[in-house]
């Protein structure tokens, strides 16, 4: 029983229908043609492709006669052979439950033409296996950039946790105004100080080792007691104490760190005036003689600079950059100095309270010299030193406490302080200025001119409370004192 018996299975007719495969009616006049095989069911009728070539006469020839069919056979012995292995594969399809055209003609094509398709599938693959390799190295490159991501994010989170690297962007941000207050910028002075605290802290904290979480009580000891061990005053010490908690904040309000205890473990100790430098004024007279003495040259420059500071009440910053633009007359003929201070962005009107300072700006056109604070503080003590051996009271000496500085210089030196008989060092008041000696000798003596009331004084120094600017009236109890009988004397007068 032939293949088209048992699956009901027809073929183009044949001679004596000795095989199901044919060759097309339309490929019957071609030298050479393709075999094919025509698969009919109930519901199935497709024409399958062997992929096998003959000589089309000589296949015609061969299904003629049985004996041409069995000739044919012997001759073409490796074609029949596949011939017969394709009617098997087809009857073993339309043997499943379900026929599927496409894993026929691909298994067709495996008896057909076996070294193309293994090749195929060789170069499939290999295709495969390339792009396998591709996905792998591409796999490989996202693991290595995700881990390197890691890393830098672990590194940098680590930096995040050290005190130092946050403190080193912080003073950065501030200095190009990444980092605001509110939505101002930093004063010079700020991020100056700032700047200065660095060093401070790396002192302290040599090998950048203490995270946001070591800050304890422990660790908050041992910061004060490195400040106190390396001289630091306690004035300086709670300035210091006060920039950590100032930073602190700022890496929690950053998200930095979650240590909501830090912040409140900074206390700012209370200065007593034994624990302070002395903080002096110059009177009236000594200014005055200072206004007089001939100078030339950058000694001349500092001072001037340093009397419009007197003569203004403001601090160094401020009065160091006065210009023509600042001096302005009211409707009423009152010469007056409008600035916004550069500490507090506080705007101040200041009138002119004494007529040498009209005369210092006039000399230079209003084009003031400038004078660094740190060139002001070296040379303004030079000059009262000279000044002092015509002003007596300006060597006068008084008691003090000693700047790191002034330890310094006196360790170069070689040299011991002079000391009292209770112990306390002794300076003679010119040593004792400084660049805000002016802005404290303003506000003394204005308040000493008993002119002004203290609405009026706080308006010229742009101090907020009345507390904070009492501070600055620097009179010793001799001078309490001599104030008190001077106005018991005044009032027994009037009586």
């Amino acid at each position: 029983m032939n293949l088209a018996t048992q699956n009901k299975m027809a073929t183009t007719p044949s001679p004596k229908k000795l095989t199901p495969f044919h060759v097309r009616n339309k490929d019957l006049k071609k030298e050479t043609a393709t075999l094919f095989i025509r698969v009919h069911t109930r519901k199935i009728d497709v024409l399958v492709s062997t992929l096998l070539q003959v000589e089309v006469s000589e296949w015609l020839k061969a299904t003629a006669s049985p004996r041409a069919w069995l000739a044919h056979q012997k001759k073409n012995y490796q074609l029949h052979a596949k011939l017969t292995q394709i009617e098997g594969i087809v009857k073993a399809h339309l043997a499943k439950l379900n026929f599927d055209r496409e894993a026929l003609d691909m298994d067709v094509r495996y008896i057909s033409e076996p070294e193309k398709v293994e090749a195929e599938r060789k170069a499939k693959e290999e295709a495969a296996e390339a792009e396998r390799k591709a996905l792998a190295k591409k796999e490989a490159a996202r693991e290595k950039a995700r881990k390197k991501a890691e890393e830098k994010k672990r590194i940098e989170d680590e930096k995040n946790r050290l005190i130092w690297s946050f403190l080193v962007q912080f003073v950065e941000d501030i200095k190009s105004g990444a980092r605001k207050i509110g939505s101002k910028d930093y004063s010079a002075g700020s991020c100056k100080t700032w700047k200065s605290y660095i060093g401070v802290y790396e002192g302290f904290d040599p090998l950048h080792q203490f995270g946001w979480a070591d800050i304890n009580r422990a660790f908050v000891s041992r910061y004060i007691n490195y400040l106190r061990r390396h001289g630091y005053m306690p004035k300086v010490v709670n300035k210091h104490m006060t920039n950590l908690k100032a930073l602190i904040n700022a890496a929690f309000i950053d998200g930095v760190h979650d240590n909501q205890r830090a912040a409140s473990l900074i206390v700012k100790n209370k200065i007593e005036d034994r624990d302070k430098a002395v903080e002096i004024y110059l009177t009236e007279e000594e200014l005055q003689a200072l206004y007089e003495m001939p100078l030339t040259g950058k000694k001349e420059h500092v001072r001037d600079v340093f009397l419009i500071g007197c003569y203004t009440c403001q601090r160094v910053s401020d009065y160091n950059n006065l210009n023509k633009d600042h001096f302005e007359t009211t409707r009423k003929g009152t010469r007056i100095i409008r600035l916004v201070q550069q500490k507090t962005k506080t705007e101040v009107t200041i009138p002119v309270m004494n007529e040498n300072l009209i005369a210092i700006c006039e000399k230079y056109g209003y084009n003031i010299p400038k004078a660094n604070e740190q060139v002001l503080n070296r040379y303004i003590k030079d000059i009262l030193e000279d000044l002092s051996e015509r002003v007596s009271t300006l060597k006068e000496k008084v008691p003090t406490n000693l700047t790191m500085k002034q330890k310094d210089a006196l360790k170069k030196e070689g040299k011991e302080p002079e000391t009292d008989l209770n112990g306390n060092v002794l300076l003679p008041r010119f040593k004792c200025v400084t660049s805000h000696t002016a802005r404290r000798t303003g506000i003394t003596n204005m308040y000493l001119s008993h002119k002004y009331d203290i609405v009026q004084m706080m308006h010229v120094s742009g101090h907020k409370t009345q507390k904070t600017f009492m501070d600055y009236i620097k009179l010793s109890s001799e001078e309490i004192a001599d104030e008190i009988a001077a106005r018991t004397k005044k009032d027994s007068e009037m009586w």
